[in-house]
């Protein structure tokens, strides 16, 4: 303690902290009785936790998920859709929307995806490797690098995209082709 300034002071403090604890311990009421508080404390507590168990137990289960109801008010609002567009697209709408979805269906080569076109000889192709578009014998192609992660779309509005990653930049690559008819 001689040779430490910090000691020294800490304990100085320490002492400085007693003695006024021991001072406002003296100015506490002495008409208080600290036995009755003690009592009236316990029995609060006591009170507390009969009120508690008054309630019910605590549920331990997972509270019922909404996920499900929301998954049927949307299959509903699916199905009132469909039914309400076979009722009302004309005939010609309907048959050009199975066509095409027939056309992207059998036209399913391997990866490579066709997006039907109302004009014979014009061929939109998107590929892992590159999205093409072939007519009069000839070729356009957006290539992509050689990548797992390439993501390939095509629309029934006559486009075809791909979409990956760089890997040299980390940047996302979009590429979109459209087919005006």
């Amino acid at each position: 303690m001689r040779a430490c300034e910090g000691c020294r002071s800490g304990v100085e403090a320490l002492r400085n902290g007693t003695e006024s604890l021991r001072s406002l311990a003296n100015e506490m009421p002495d008409s208080v009785n600290w036995t009755r508080l003690s009592q009236e404390m316990t029995g609060n507590i006591r009170v507390g936790l009969a009120a508690g168990e008054c309630v019910g137990p605590v549920p331990t289960g997972r509270p019922r998920s909404l996920a499900w109801h929301a998954m049927a008010v949307i299959a509903a609002a699916f199905v009132l859709v469909i039914g309400a567009l076979s009722v009302n697209l004309p005939r010609e709408q309907t048959d050009r929307l199975m066509g095409s979805l027939r056309a992207i269906r059998w036209h399913r080569v391997g990866t490579v995806l066709r997006v039907p076109t109302l004009q014979d000889g014009i061929i939109l192709e998107a590929s892992q490797t590159s999205i093409d578009l072939k007519a009069n014998g000839g070729t356009m192609s957006f290539l992509t690098p050689k990548n797992d992660g390439v993501a390939v779309s095509v629309s029934m509005q006559g486009s075809a995209g791909t979409q990956y990653v760089d890997s040299d930049t980390g940047q996302v690559t979009i590429n979109r082709v459209y087919y005006a008819q």
